[in-house]
């Protein structure tokens, strides 16, 4: 959701029928990769068998994840990325259409996730939902995953001429034991940005979220449409111990102090660690380069209000490149005792290029609180097939203690835990 992020920057509450291209600096030539592969496919397979490593993930896991994300890409993935992208995607900045994230649960490897653009290779948003559309029926087949909740709301979200910049997405949790989760986002302006809250507020109530959605509208409404507005309505599909709907806020030009104040509908969310993670990126804010993002679940666990709230701060905004963002989650991580070993695993994985060569590889840092279950933090990943962002040069952050790190290419860890075991998992 890199590059949407920017979108709805600039376009408070998104919705455009045509994505604009992606505005700052000129973009660096893309570094050398291990085996340099010239296939979308191939590039993000790679990366993403690498992660499965990470992940603890074991080989013949990591094969079939591989196929899986190969067949959502569907002709994408014999695209050569010596060629521009077909069509913006707003997954990611350089308009790759694949994200990774990783989130650290207490005691446990991370957890693995990919996102994907199914419609990638369209020429246009309609043929863009229906190719999203068929590759997601294919892979339900496969799986024996139930649509249903997809198909009831598929007018809401997927209407013959839908508005942009996205239509369907498909995300894969992987874990090394246990069926792969499935999640769906949609674009909640999809029949026009001004009907966005009409759209979400019918969604809720005919998934039964009608009462407990009622603070997350209050909130938007009192804000909308110049300081909030939404960014993707989201299903979980298939076998979910406790399937989640998810809504994402949009907060354009708020403080640490409005993020704080927007988990304040969720029980048992503390909203000073809310305020912690902005300060630690940002300080106190506004953050009017790219927007604050808050995502709301609900589940049937409570009918009276939200079960869980997210803040995703796109970290890459907030920093001049990706050495001090790893150094941001770093500490972060590291105020959770979490360990930061598997994100600086991770980060070899997607690249060779040295940190301070680009920004935007660390593209966002998420902090999810839910009922009474532990904080859980998520890096999120671009994996920069296209091109390398520049480092930023009007960026002047807080300055955290810096974490340890070391050379490139070395085998050794950038960091060294200390005394560190751990909560976390994503959104």
């Amino acid at each position: 959701m890199n590059a949407y992020t920017r979108h709805c920057a600039a376009r408070p509450l998104g919705g455009a029928a045509t994505p604009p291209p992606l505005s700052g600096p000129d973009p660096v030539e893309r570094s050398e990769r291990r085996d340099a592969p010239d296939r979308l496919g191939h590039f993000t397979a790679d990366q993403l068998g690498r992660l499965c490593e990470v992940a603890g993930i074991g080989a013949r896991q990591r094969a079939t994840h591989q196929r899986v994300l190969s067949e959502l890409l569907g002709p994408a993935a014999a695209l050569p990325l010596t060629d521009p992208p077909p069509s913006p995607s707003f997954v990611s900045d350089d308009h790759t259409p694949v994200e990774f994230s990783l989130t650290f649960p207490a005691g446990g490897a991370p957890v693995l996730r990919v996102l994907v653009d199914p419609g990638f290779a369209a020429r246009s948003l309609p043929d863009n939902a229906r190719t999203a559309w068929a590759a997601v029926g294919r892979l339900a087949t496969q799986w024996g995953i139930d649509l249903g909740e997809l198909t009831r709301l598929s007018d809401l979200f997927l209407p013959p001429e839908p508005h942009g910049p996205l239509t369907l997405w498909c995300a894969l949790d992987l874990r090394p034991a246990g069926p792969t989760g499935v999640k769906l986002y949609l674009n909640p302006g999809a029949r026009g940005v001004g009907r966005a809250m009409e759209t979400v507020t019918e969604a809720m109530t005919r998934l039964g979220h009608a009462r407990a959605f009622e603070p997350v509208r209050r909130h938007v409404a009192a804000r909308s449409p110049e300081r909030a507005g939404f960014m993707f309505f989201a299903l979980d599909v298939g076998p979910w111990a406790e399937p989640r709907v998810k809504v994402y806020v949009v907060h354009h030009g708020a403080t640490a102090a409005d993020a704080a104040d927007a988990a304040r509908p969720v029980p048992g969310a503390r909203p000073e660690r809310v305020a912690e993670l902005c300060r630690l990126i940002g300080g106190d804010g506004p953050f009017d380069r790219l927007p604050l993002v808050s995502c709301y679940s609900f589940t049937g666990a409570d009918t009276h209000h939200p079960t869980g709230h997210g803040l995703h701060v796109p970290v890459r905004a907030y920093v001049r490149d990706d050495r001090v963002a790893r150094e941001r989650a770093v500490r972060f991580l590291r105020r959770y005792g979490v360990s930061s070993t598997p994100l600086d695993r991770a980060l070899d994985a997607l690249t060779v290029r040295p940190l301070t060569a680009g920004v935007g590889l660390i593209s966002y840092l998420s902090l999810v609180q839910a009922g009474r279950q532990a904080p859980r933090i998520t890096t999120y990943f671009c994996p920069e097939a296209y091109r390398v962002l520049p480092p930023r040069q009007d960026t002047a952050p807080p300055s955290p203690a810096p974490a340890p790190a070391i050379e490139r290419g070395s085998t050794a860890p950038r960091s060294t835990p200390q005394g560190s075991t751990a909560p976390r998992t994503t959104d």
